[in-house]
């Protein structure tokens, strides 16, 4: 695993990365052009069978799927025996929806399109799907790593691990987010992956050996299907209702 120092270093990196990118989003610098020049590069990709699977996409990092995935994995860590993880998983989980909505009732980004959204929601900055996608399926790679010695382990924690990197690139293509705010997002997971690891690191407490951890992967696996199915009509609407609008100034 990582030490101390290499953990340190990519806090540092990536608070670093979130403070330069939230001065430019406050008009320090002129992020909005680069942003606004990346939405008009993608704007010209849409179509029809892209946007049904950026939206397929997109439900992997919707806040009720990433609620039951982070739930069947700390209950997966209690039927193992690792108490602390399970703790420690679930504290991160619950606090990042809590640091994302806070940064943006402080920025207050417009979004690119005017979706429906009320309250905080209603901002861009940073990207709630890729922020708790980037965390949630962050610790899932690191579990099934863990779980899965050898190439076995290394495919799913890469198929994990990619996961939010797709979600990042359907909330640009969908109009939901500009490109700074996912990015913002990642640096943001990154600190919350860091501060974790150091948690569990304090109190080592590897899982006793349990079919509950592969069971909670399958069940992860096996719930999407059925959650696009009963979400993805409603999204797809949604998507078709606001697709005609002007991108609004990012800001």
């Amino acid at each position: 695993m990582f030490s101390t120092s290499q953990l340190a270093r990519a806090a540092a990196i990536s608070a670093g990365v979130l403070g330069v990118l939230t001065t430019g989003v406050l008009g320090l610098w002129p992020l909005h052009a680069i942003d606004q020049a990346f939405s008009d590069l993608v704007s010209p990709l849409r179509n029809p069978g892209l946007d049904t699977l950026m939206l397929v996409v997109t439900a992997l990092g919707d806040g009720l799927f990433l609620t039951l995935a982070g739930t069947v994995t700390v209950i997966a860590f209690l039927f193992a025996g690792a108490r602390w993880r399970a703790f420690s998983y679930s504290v991160a989980f619950l606090l990042m929806p809590l640091a994302v909505h806070g940064i943006k009732w402080l920025v207050e980004r417009a979004r690119p399109r005017d979706l429906a959204f009320n309250g905080t929601d209603m901002f861009s900055f940073p990207s709630g799907h890729a922020a708790n996608a980037a965390l949630i399926y962050g610790a899932i790679a690191a579990l099934s790593a863990i779980t899965f010695k050898g190439r076995i382990g290394h495919i799913f924690a890469a198929s994990f691990l990619l996961l939010p990197l797709m979600i990042g690139v359907s909330r640009i293509y969908l109009g939901a987010h500009w490109l700074s705010d996912v990015l913002a997002s990642y640096a943001l997971a990154v600190l919350f992956l860091v501060l974790l690891a150091l948690a569990v690191a304090r109190h080592p407490e590897p899982p006793h050996p349990s079919k509950a951890i592969p069971i909670a992967l399958f069940v992860i696996a096996a719930a999407f299907p059925i959650y696009l199915f009963l979400t993805l009509p409603d999204a797809s609407a949604l998507y078709r209702a606001i697709e005609l609008h002007e991108p609004a100034s990012p800001g």
